[in-house]
């Protein structure tokens, strides 16, 4: 390819709707007058859910869960596509879906080798019918689109949080993902799914297509990856415990890679190794307002001045010992950044003022870390972001 290809993962939320799969196809679509596109795609929000419940279960004799499951799948599909895709492609979009049903049906009837290749083997089909719904809706938008001939990424057996084969990757991508976009056309990849050497059908993880995303992206030489979902980026906290978090514009490929570690939502907690290895930027940004500038994680950024941002951890293995004899449960707000001695200082000084008793405080790979009791963590949280977290220095314009 004669340019790297920009890659673009839309979320479950993004893809939820017909209405959220236009508009996501439609942001796809402009980018792709400018270079190369490689879209990722989620299931629809709640459908791999829906999946792996079908695939707890089991088969019934007569088959009569799976053909239940196909006619509640093929009904939500089937109205996006009415809504996403322009009227004259929407026959053979149908056609692909019930296809992907039909075998679906036929998959949750055979025998699987185990419990975890059962539940992969189900899960992969939300987001291989979202992506011939995207792929549908985004040569709607006036660009050609394609669902890749087979899965890109090579994987070990593992089937449920597998390990990706980064060089067969590299293989699998020349094969079948190139020629899509030597055609002009955005390549549409089922995001979180993998392939195993005897072509078994894995999965990445729970979020994985953020992950999906950044391996692709790393694959295919390209400089920057999409994260398209249903916030403006990546906020210092929590905004569940903190409703003040702000967004930070830029972060390091660490400040991410441990946020994410702690449990934020925003990304899965593997993203930034394949981002860091091939120094990709990394833009988190939103599908429903795509015009603010999101949060960029790039290579060029060290880890910031002070504290940048907190998380809480809850049961950590630690316990308190109290007054009855009995033992309380503990957490942990770890303050991830550079944080400096007057920082954990000022931390247990508030700490004390507050009366939030802590077990342990000090430096750790993560950051800086807070043990208190269990049932004060979102207090001692809310009270660190407040007076911790520091401004990010950089304005916006600088890393648009």
């Amino acid at each position: 390819m004669s340019e790297n290809p920009l890659v673009i993962k839309f979320g479950g939320t993004s893809v939820g709707t017909g209405a959220a799969i236009g508009r996501a196809a439609r942001i796809a679509a402009e980018a792709a007058r400018e270079r190369p596109v490689v879209v990722v795609v989620s299931a629809m929000s709640g459908v791999t859910n829906l999946l792996l419940g079908h695939a707890a279960v089991g088969a019934t004799a007569d088959g009569s869960a799976a053909e239940h499951l196909r006619a509640s799948l093929a009904e939500r599909h089937l109205r996006a596509m009415g809504e996403a895709v322009a009227p004259e492609r929407q026959p053979e979009v149908e056609g692909r879906v019930l296809r992907l049903l039909d075998e679906l049906v036929e998959t949750a009837g055979r025998p699987a080798e185990s419990v975890k290749a059962r539940r992969a083997g189900i899960a992969v089909f939300g987001e291989r019918l979202s992506a011939e719904i995207f792929a549908g809706a985004v040569a709607g938008a006036g660009v050609p689109g394609g669902v890749v001939g087979a899965d890109p990424i090579a994987t070990d057996r593992r089937f449920d949080e597998a390990e990706v084969d980064v060089a067969e990757t590299e293989r699998r991508c020349s094969r079948y993902v190139a020629p899509v976009l030597e055609d002009g056309a955005v390549a549409v990849v089922p995001g979180f799914v993998g392939r195993a050497p005897d072509g078994s059908p894995t999965t990445l993880g729970r979020g994985g297509s953020d992950l999906s995303a950044t391996v692709l992206g790393r694959a295919l030489g390209s400089s920057e990856v999409w994260i398209m979902s249903d916030v403006n980026g990546v906020l210092d906290a929590d905004p569940r415990l903190v409703p003040d978090a702000t967004l930070m514009p830029r972060l390091s490929y660490h400040e991410a890679h441990t946020f994410a570690g702690l449990g934020a939502k925003i990304l899965h907690h593997k993203t930034m190794e394949p981002a860091a290895e091939a120094r990709l930027d990394v833009l988190v940004r939103n599908t429903f307002a795509p015009e603010t500038p999101g949060t960029r994680i790039s290579a060029d950024f060290a880890d910031g001045d002070g504290v940048r941002c907190v998380a809480l951890r809850r049961k950590v293995p630690m316990e308190i010992p109290c007054a009855n004899g009995r033992r309380s449960e503990t957490a942990m707000v770890v303050c991830i950044g550079s944080p400096s001695e007057a920082d954990l200082k000022l931390g247990l000084r508030l700490l004390r003022k507050a009366k939030i008793r802590f077990l342990h405080a000090g430096f750790a790979s993560a950051g800086l870390v807070f043990v208190v009791n269990g049932e004060q963590g979102e207090d001692a949280l809310r009270l660190l972001h407040g007076s911790l977290v520091t401004a990010d220095s950089p304005g916006v314009e600088e890393v648009a």
